[in-house]
């Protein structure tokens, strides 16, 4: 069975600028400028510059759909110089990217102002 036969939720692409933020290992808080690759009901797909752990607890902010909040590291693969990591949501978050996902408009730039 194929990875992508055994996930729970549809994902919708979605490539957009997040920030994140967690405790490194030393204890000290970290930050970074993350892209979102694809966004579903259960998480995040995100690939960033450098990799955090699996079971890290991060809190995420992407303002264009408006989520913000917490996850868990699920999953980690280096492509490149970049990470991808997988992040399960919190509760809080699935709900509020439940209802992103149910907004197909969210997912449009914004429109320019001339």
């Amino acid at each position: 069975m194929s990875q992508k036969d055994i996930r729970r939720h549809h994902r919708i692409p979605y490539l957009g600028p997040v920030r994140i933020s967690w405790e490194g290992t030393n204890g000290c808080p970290k930050y970074a400028q993350a892209r979102c690759l694809d966004i579903s009901e259960g998480g995040l797909r995100i690939e960033v510059p450098e990799p955090i752990p699996v079971r890290s607890r991060v809190s995420i902010c992407a303002d264009r759909i408006n989520l913000a909040g917490s996850a868990t590291v699920k999953h980690v693969v280096r492509q490149g110089a970049k990470y991808v990591l997988g992040l399960e949501l919190s509760q809080v978050l699935r709900d509020q990217a439940l209802a992103r996902i149910r907004e197909p408009w969210a997912f449009r730039k914004p429109a320019s102002v001339v």
